[in-house]
């Protein structure tokens, strides 16, 4: 019995020895004393996780949730937006104001057909009414941005204008008449029902709708332009008739 207490007293000897001459091997930098403590990797919890992911990668998360945001209002804003049944063009030698066109186009919608079917009649008219005085740069657009819709979109055939303006449009083409036939004059209720509420702006009078002329034009090349004629005179057969 006490040679076996001896021989576990030589044992823990020996084994505090060795951990003495191993403490000493690491202090002098001949052996490895591994990570300290503090580097050893502790598992992160979710919480932290985010947060070093955020930290790391703000700038690249922060583009991604701009792309998702700007894609989200692209798609709300093309399901929300309107389908025009018709486009009439607003272009008289007085200025005119946008309360007044919406009125117009709301005067014209119960003669509109329903072109592309989806139960509600919608008609966007283009305001270009200028001051023929005004040489400014908002004149300047409005002459062109007439003069592109005239040459270019077979779906804008319609044209309310003045006396003046009219004159002035049918000058811009020397070998076919711009528009068919005479003009047809609005009535009173037209100016009735065209007020701005607010009554910044007045309708101008002396108003008249005409159609464009097709046939020779560079729009008669459109595939839809046939439709877009019958619809045109569909509503000028409403206003002939709607007494």
């Amino acid at each position: 019995m006490a040679q076996k207490k001896e021989s576990d007293t030589l044992r823990q000897r020996k084994h505090a020895q060795q951990e003495f001459l191993r403490l000493k091997k690491m202090q002098s930098g001949e052996l490895d004393a591994g990570p300290k403590p503090s580097e050893v990797a502790v598992p992160l919890t979710f919480g932290e996780k985010l947060k070093n992911i955020w930290y790391h990668d703000k700038f690249a998360l922060s583009a991604i949730a701009i792309i998702i945001v700007a894609i989200t209002l692209l798609c709300v804003q093309c399901a929300t937006k309107t389908v025009y049944d018709a486009t009439v063009i607003v272009f008289t030698h007085t200025i005119t104001g946008e309360p007044n066109c919406q009125k117009m186009g709301e005067y014209l919608t119960p003669h509109c057909p329903d072109l592309n079917g989806d139960g509600e009649i919608n008609i966007n008219v283009v305001n270009c009414s200028i001051n023929p005085k005004d040489k400014s740069d908002y004149s300047y657009t409005n002459r062109s941005k007439v003069q592109s819709m005239l040459a270019t979109e077979a779906s804008a055939l319609l044209f309310i204008t003045d006396k003046d303006s009219y004159e002035y449009l049918m000058s811009l083409s020397k070998e076919i008449s711009l528009f068919e036939g005479e003009p047809l004059q609005f009535e009173e209720d037209f100016y009735e029902f065209c007020v701005d509420e607010s009554g910044f702006f007045d309708t101008p009078k002396d108003l008249q709708i005409s159609c464009r002329t097709i046939k020779g034009a560079a729009i008669e090349k459109d595939k839809n332009v046939d439709k877009y004629y019958s619809q045109a005179q569909a509503i000028l057969d409403g206003l002939k008739n709607k007494n």
